[in-house]
């Protein structure tokens, strides 16, 4: 069964940096937008405060009413810092030691993470995704806090 007349169709534009002036904003809601998503991972609040204001005023001159998404930012665990400052190969197959002990530098067999229930929250089997998934870590066993 397709979409035929009365369905209710909702248009979502996620907004940047050559979509968020008054005037282009404007344009999007004569063309059918009815949500402007806000993308948290890029930008600061101020530049969204600032694109969010522009919206604001694009659907007062318009007088076109639109929702606003605001698609926030996860949350991110971070590496320690590595031996020398030198980045490290990791080899697909070989073992490495996560730890949340931030006193000591990591290198290619140890790296230290800022999630410090780590330990807790992962199992065998469980996937530790990094540098935003292009890296997959396979849990083989979890020690305990601190390690």
């Amino acid at each position: 069964m397709g979409m035929t007349g009365g369905g209710i169709r909702v248009v979502v534009c996620t907004l940047g940096p050559k979509s968020r002036t008054v005037e282009v904003l404007e344009e999007l809601l004569r063309a059918g937008m009815s949500v402007a998503r806000f993308n948290f991972s890029h930008g600061s609040h101020d530049y969204h405060q600032e694109t969010l204001d522009n919206l604001r005023t694009a659907m007062s001159n318009t007088k076109i009413m639109c929702a606003a998404m605001l698609d926030t930012k996860g949350p991110e665990i971070r590496t320690g810092t590595l031996v020398g400052g030198k980045p490290v190969q990791l080899t697909a197959g070989h073992e490495v030691t996560i730890t949340t002990d931030y006193a000591m530098d990591g290198d290619e067999g140890t790296i230290t993470m800022s999630y410090k229930k780590l330990a807790e929250d992962v199992k065998p089997g469980s996937q530790i995704l990094c540098a935003d998934g292009s890296i997959v870590l396979v849990v083989r066993a979890s020690r305990g806090a601190g390690t």
